[in-house]
């Protein structure tokens, strides 16, 4: 009997803990099954991302809203700064975050990617009247602003000579662009475009673009790769139909009247959204 005991305690720890873990995973099962979630955005961003008037608009906002509506799931928006992306997601702040985010490989180690929905070069702008920079050199010694939290800056010390520095939001890169303390501002193209939208001053430098393109993800927590098959699947779909295409133009109407190309520079195809979606690297 004292034998019998002795063999059965550790196989109910086993069972114990087993079902432990069984109930840890069904917790963490899916973010939709209360068929709503958090997503976090940009509040900044005229055209890709931003809040106006309490209300969430933009081409990421667009995306957000069509894949989720595909798996009958409601956004709930908030917004995030840049550098903060990866850490509402860490600490269970937010569920999603669709906020012009690049997939990297660094980043695919710490998070879920579904994307690209989007691909993006860096570009520049400056104020409407400049006449000065067209070429890369001449951005040789010059202050180009970008903001903390996105990797324009170590693009740009990579591919120019320039004296780039990272502010504390956009905002501020477009104040010292208007008073001189910088003579640029460079990021994604995309989001460079959404700025010239909304400040009739400002203007992006044609045919002036620097680095590899840039890959926007819906990103999440790792740990829910159901959740991040069903969205894949969802963007598929998307980025396939003319939804896609006209969900572009009402948010960044500037991008087609600039580029007669920009079907082909701008739209990721499905093979590519395969390679980079819920993967702990990117796929060959």
């Amino acid at each position: 009997m004292t034998m019998r005991r002795s063999t059965l305690a550790p196989l109910l720890l086993l069972v114990g803990l087993a079902a432990t873990a069984s109930a840890c995973g069904s917790s963490a099962e899916s973010l939709f099954q209360s068929g709503k979630v958090d997503v976090g955005i940009k509040n900044d961003q005229p055209g890709t991302s931003a809040i106006e008037h309490y209300q969430p608009i933009g081409f990421d906002v667009a995306v957000a809203n069509h894949v989720l509506k595909k798996l009958k799931v409601e956004p709930d928006f908030g917004e995030v700064p840049s550098e903060l992306r990866s850490t509402v997601l860490h600490n269970k702040k937010k569920d999603l975050v669709v906020a012009t985010f690049s997939i990297t490989p660094k980043r695919m180690e710490d998070l879920d990617f579904v994307g690209p929905y989007a691909s993006t070069p860096q570009g520049f702008m400056v104020l409407k009247g400049e006449r000065g920079i067209r070429n890369l050199s001449d951005l040789n010694h010059k202050r180009v602003c970008a903001w903390t939290g996105t990797t324009s800056t170590d693009t740009l010390k990579k591919y120019t000579g320039s004296f780039p520095y990272d502010a504390s939001d956009a905002s501020s890169c477009i104040e010292d662009l208007r008073t001189g303390h910088a003579a640029a501002v460079s990021t994604d193209l995309m989001i460079l475009y959404g700025f010239t939208q909304k400040y009739k001053d400002l203007k992006v430098v044609p045919n002036l673009t620097i680095g590899p393109p840039n890959r926007y993800g819906i990103a999440m927590a790792k740990g829910h790769r159901d959740d991040c098959y069903k969205l894949r699947d969802a963007l598929r779909e998307y980025v396939e139909s003319s939804d896609w295409e006209q969900d572009f133009k009402q948010s960044l109407d500037s991008i087609p009247a600039a580029d007669p190309d920009w079907i082909s520079h701008y739209k990721p195809n499905v093979d590519l959204i395969d390679l980079h979606s819920c993967r702990d690297e990117p796929g060959s």
